[in-house]
């Protein structure tokens, strides 16, 4: 009998590496986010202060909170709940996450909350006779859109800092700076450590995926991981999610190796199983056959962007103009930004600014790189274009770096 594992086997346990679909809940299977782990760290050290994670959706916030326990607590440490998440909803007020909070705790919840609200001081109370003391993570807190229950926390934490309970509150959330995670509370400002989960570097990503395969019993070849990484435009479920159909297609060939052919073939399958994919042919649709949607979409996904994701009409230009062959400025797809914000159109923009001075950014971050996979597989991207986009970095000694994140090399 043959002891090679078959292909359900082999795919099998490249499942339960790459998780595209849930955010990582073990130690070994996270990579990166060096600076944001240290600066979590060092926070919930300090008496008094607390954290707010926050970023863009689909960037690994909920990923790290899933492991801070393990990150926290020495290994073998018997307080495998010393740090506990709950997930935040539109429903949810102040007492219904602090009931949910107690109960994971397994503290009993006081009678007189059967008629009446708890306040700051109340939870204070309560925590304060932890033993030992925890990290209370409340994850997607930008679900909540109670002013009320919003500041209801913001005074609790405040009570918690004024008190140095030794318990650390931890509030993650979809936003692009504090202000518009927990509203401007000038009080609690001394109390917080902000914590921003900027997009993955390249570097991150391609530790992801080659730490990955080799824990799957697969390798990958140099320009097929670096090609994972920067299509995936920081986002680590496109870096999992296009690793796994790459995987697949090699498990396929019954190869343990993965190739860049591998990765191109897999994206025709990261397309067709994508949840946005409904959503991107709302968007590009039209009667016309000579209309420009599909090809402005894939350029705003290559335009320049800040550190928020925001860019100007102007770095559209650009990259349209690269493919179509031909110069093109801004009045000839000025309308096709503005559809790109209507219901009709899936509402795949947003944009901020004054007139004139318009900044545009996908509504739904993980849009940017779908458009940019199906730009690739329907061919708008010319083969040149395409081949300056996603050649490695001249500058970089490849072989070292790749050599290097195998061998746990973190920096």
């Amino acid at each position: 009998m043959s002891s090679h594992p078959t292909k359900f086997q082999r795919r099998q346990a490249l499942s339960r590496v790459f998780t595209p679909a849930t955010p990582v809940s073990r130690r070994e299977a996270f990579s990166g986010r060096f600076e944001q782990i240290s600066a979590i760290v060092t926070a919930v050290m300090e008496p008094g202060r607390h954290v707010v994670l926050y970023g863009e959706r689909g960037v690994g916030k909920t990923s790290l909170a899933n492991i801070l326990s393990e990150l926290l607590i020495g290994e073998g440490d018997s307080r495998r709940n010393f740090a506990l998440r709950i997930t935040c909803n539109a429903e949810d007020n102040f007492k219904s996450i602090w009931r949910r909070v107690f109960r994971l705790l397994e503290i009993e919840e006081p009678e007189e909350w059967q008629y009446g609200d708890p306040n700051p001081d109340d939870i204070r109370h309560l925590v304060a006779g932890l033993s030992p003391s925890r990290i209370i993570i409340l994850d997607e807190y930008d679900r909540m859109d109670d002013d009320v229950t919003l500041s209801k926390m913001a005074d609790t934490i405040k009570t918690f800092a004024d008190a140095a309970i030794d318990t650390k509150l931890i509030i993650v959330g979809v936003a692009d700076s504090i202000d518009a995670l927990i509203g401007e509370h000038e009080s609690i400002g001394r109390a917080l450590q902000q914590v921003q989960m900027p997009r993955m570097s390249t570097r991150e990503l391609l530790q992801v995926v080659t730490r990955g395969f080799s824990a799957a019993d697969m390798t990958i070849q140099d320009d097929a991981v670096v090609r994972i990484a920067k299509l995936s435009e920081g986002l680590p479920s496109y870096a999992h999610l296009t690793a796994l159909k790459a995987g697949s297609r090699a498990i396929d060939d019954d190869r343990s190796v993965v190739t860049l052919a591998h990765v191109q073939s897999a994206i025709a399958d990261v397309l067709d199983t994508h949840i946005l994919r409904s959503t991107y042919l709302k968007a590009i649709q039209s009667s016309r056959v000579d209309n420009l949607y599909a090809q402005v979409l894939v350029s705003c996904a290559l335009a320049t962007k800040d550190e928020l994701g925001y860019f100007s009409a102007g770095a559209v230009r650009e990259p349209l103009s690269r493919i179509m062959g031909r110069r093109y400025e801004i009045p000839a797809f000025a309308q096709h930004l503005k559809n790109f914000m209507e219901i009709d159109r899936g509402e795949v923009l947003q944009r901020r600014g004054p007139a004139r001075s318009f900044r545009y950014r996908f509504r739904d971050p993980i849009m940017q790189p779908y458009a940019l996979l199906a730009g690739i597989a329907a061919g708008i991207i010319p083969a040149e274009f395409e081949s300056e986009l996603f050649a490695p970095d001249p500058e970089v000694d490849w072989d070292a770096l790749l050599r290097g994140l195998l061998d746990g090399d973190d920096q």
